[in-house]
């Protein structure tokens, strides 16, 4: 007679990252610059880990039920682990890999053994939603939280009140600023609260927030002012000629434009934001090759806010164009059709169905101006004359002054702007639904351009190629001849120049931005699967701190970095480490974005049916989800990897003379005025960058396997 066997249980999957902590305490040092591992270094506390392990790892491979055990051994080795590293943080221990590979092999096992639990439905999700909750913490809020911490009230307002950041009322003029500040902001307030009737005190608050605002650019002095006048210039403009080319590129009958404005798009997307800069000073400077030369001015009148709003319009409405485009291609155009039948002019059917579906777009492109505009450094440091501005503040204060907490100030301010400028933008949107794609064919032929429209959009098109190409030419030009606006003889001195000093540092920026870009396109295509794909407890903190980091100027985070990992028990500073991190940390919402439009063109029930048929999370996401994610992960790699190379304002603080970065060094000699370098060093950069974004188009499509590819 058989006898009935219980069917054995499988094994816990906590085992692996405890048997990993496991090798990691006996093997990796715990402290920086030591070589002995922790076994041998730190005594009772080391000990109490290592045989919490021990009997963690015992109890996951013991035959029987053991999901509430697991529970309680990865809570207990979890907590052994955060009061050895407390302890160790507070006897000046300078942190090594050996905590770095022991935390996260903890983290992993936790997160298996509430999985184990019920807690998640895979062990998989519960080990990279904690993880990647750890590393958020880790590399974006710890730093806001030190370099808040490090700001008191007293040099808060001290900071405040300087003439520096700002400067209401000027003593050397008779007119009374702060009252005509006032008038601004209380008129536009009564305008917010009446377009908003519906709610007249949310439309009066909100109102007399962008009011005070514009008082204080339009008569104010100093950072606060100079940043807000600029930016209050540069976003709606660059809003506006985004719209402009956007609608153009798909309403036009003339096709080659298409390609044309993507290409000029793609321009300033790979160039340190700075270039434009450097290019307007070579054709409109002082001794520029049109002011000078051709009109034979002799002004400064490009340094000061018309020169620098003119660097950001350049460098902004193509990122505003690219955000515009998608949102001008996606309008239904059944609804305009239907509105044009019934006999609405183009201009009623422009303003009454066009404009109020396009909203969202124009809020994101208003917003990412705002947002780049504000923390901008190396437009503002170049081309920013006798005023002072939030962003070169912060590097000034910190580099200039040496004072690290006024820095600090600044930072924060700019944050809080930024952050603002988010509440305005959601208040705006509201809970409006802007949904006009259903999955069904829509049927009808988007309206073509009226020919007066058209006829115009086509001319300021060929106005900005014309602007584009020359400022870019000429820094072409510029690395070919001895000194400019004054020597034109033809040279390749400063290619020469550029392969003693520039190349070493060139060859290590490639290589820094290819090293960062990998895992922050893994680390954002990770969080976008589990925010877009997956529900589970903090799910929106989650995306919410991750998304963070595009919220941060890139002075605020280089500033918080250099804060919070200056001290044990993480001192980084220095080293190549840090600005990796930097990197990595700063571009995951690209990886997240990458990832996000990706998934978006796949169907969930591809992923239910693997499920359905037994497959675990990882084997989903190998076999049926990466396979189709791989061109946008190529391209979401590529973009990481472009914004690298160009990254100037989050690592400037962190880089040393071992490490120097071409962005850095580019800035330098622009600021030392050592033109033929500089653009010997642009023109290297830019061809650079465009020929690996014009070899990964096709690469993209070799692996697209809804095209037929494959790997």
């Amino acid at each position: 007679m058989a006898t009935l066997r219980r069917p054995h249980a499988p094994p816990s999957t906590t085992r692996g990252p405890l048997l990993l902590a496991l090798l990691a305490w006996g093997v990796l040092p715990w402290q920086a610059g030591s070589g002995w591992p922790l076994a041998l270094q730190a005594g009772p506390w080391a000990w109490a880990v290592g045989l919490t392990q021990v009997l963690a790892l015992a109890l996951a491979i013991a035959p029987g039920a053991r999901r509430a055990r697991a529970v309680r051994v990865a809570a207990v080795t979890a907590t052994a682990f955060i009061l050895l590293a407390g302890g160790l943080a507070l006897a000046g221990w300078t942190l090594g890999p050996g905590m770095v590979v022991v935390g996260f092999a903890l983290v992993f096992a936790l997160g298996y053994a509430l999985a184990e639990a019920g807690r998640f439905r895979d062990p998989l999700l519960g080990a990279l939603i904690l993880s990647s909750a750890l590393l958020i913490f880790l590399f974006i809020i710890y730093p806001l939280l030190g370099m808040a911490r490090a700001v008191t009230l007293e040099r808060l307002l001290g900071v405040l009140r300087d003439s520096r950041f700002l400067m209401l009322e000027n003593p050397f003029t008779p007119q009374p600023e702060t009252l005509r500040a006032l008038l601004v902001a209380v008129v536009v307030a009564l305008v917010g609260a009446r377009l908003d009737r519906a709610r007249r005190l949310r439309g009066l608050l909100v109102g007399l927030a962008v009011g005070v605002a514009l008082g204080v650019a339009l008569f104010g002095r100093g950072a606060l002012a100079s940043s807000l006048l600029v930016a209050g210039v540069v976003a709606p403009l660059s809003t506006l000629l985004g719209l402009a080319f956007a609608i153009l590129q798909q309403r036009t009958r003339l096709r080659w434009l298409q390609p044309l404005l993507g290409g000029l798009a793609l321009l300033p997307l790979i160039t340190p934001p700075f270039v434009l800069a450097f290019a307007l000073i070579l054709m409109f400077g002082r001794n520029g090759f049109v002011s000078a030369n051709l009109l034979g001015l002799d002004s400064n009148f490009l340094f000061g806010p018309v020169g620098l709003i003119t660097a950001q319009v350049l460098a902004f409405a193509p990122v505003a164009f690219l955000v515009l485009r998608g949102s001008v291609q996606g309008l239904n155009a059944s609804l305009e059709e239907a509105a044009w039948s019934l006999g609405s002019s183009r201009w009623r059917v422009f303003r009454t169905v066009t404009w109020p579906l396009l909203r969202p777009g124009l809020a994101n492109a208003l917003l990412l101006a705002v947002i780049e505009s504000l923390s901008d450094f190396g437009n503002p440091l170049i081309l920013g004359g006798d005023r002072n501005y939030l962003a070169t503040e912060v590097f000034i204060a910190f580099t200039g002054r040496y004072d690290p907490v006024e820095a600090a100030v600044y930072g924060l301010v700019l944050l809080g702007l930024v952050l603002l400028v988010f509440w305005l933008q959601y208040r705006w949107l509201g809970q409006t639904s802007f949904v006009t794609t259903t999955g069904k064919p829509s049927g009808g032929r988007p309206l073509s351009l009226p020919g007066a429209l058209e006829v115009a959009l086509t001319a300021l098109l060929a106005v900005w190629g014309l602007l584009v190409v020359s400022l870019y030419g000429s820094v072409i030009v510029g690395s070919f001849v001895q000194l400019w606006g004054f020597n034109y003889t033809p040279t390749l001195k400063h290619y020469q120049d550029f392969l003693v000093l520039g190349l070493p540092v060139f060859a290590n920026t490639f290589k820094i931005a290819l090293i960062a870009a990998i895992p922050t396109a893994i680390l954002g295509f990770v969080l976008a699967y589990l925010v877009f794909r997956q529900e589970f407890a903090g799910k929106r903190l989650l995306e919410f701190s991750a998304l963070l980091s595009f919220a941060m100027p890139g002075t605020v985070m280089g500033v918080g970095y250099v804060l919070a990992f200056n001290a044990e028990p993480w001192v980084l500073t220095g080293t190549t480490v840090i600005i990796i991190l930097a990197l990595i940390f700063r571009e995951v919402p690209v990886g997240i974005r990458a990832g996000v439009a990706g998934l978006a063109q796949i169907e969930p029930a591809l992923e239910e049916a693997s499920a359905t048929l037994g497959s675990s999370t990882g084997r989903t996401l190998s076999r049926v989800v990466l396979p189709l994610l791989l061109p946008a992960f190529i391209g979401g790699l590529a973009f990481a990897f472009v914004r690298g190379m160009t990254a100037v304002s989050q690592i400037i603080f962190l880089v040393g003379p071992g490490n120097l970065l071409a962005t850095v060094l580019l800035l330098g000699w622009v600021e030392q005025g050592q033109m033929g370098r500089a653009a010997a060093m642009s023109t290297v950069m830019i061809l650079s960058l465009l020929a690996v974004v014009l070899l990964l188009f096709p690469l993209t499509r070799r692996f697209d396997v809804r095209l037929g590819g494959g790997v």
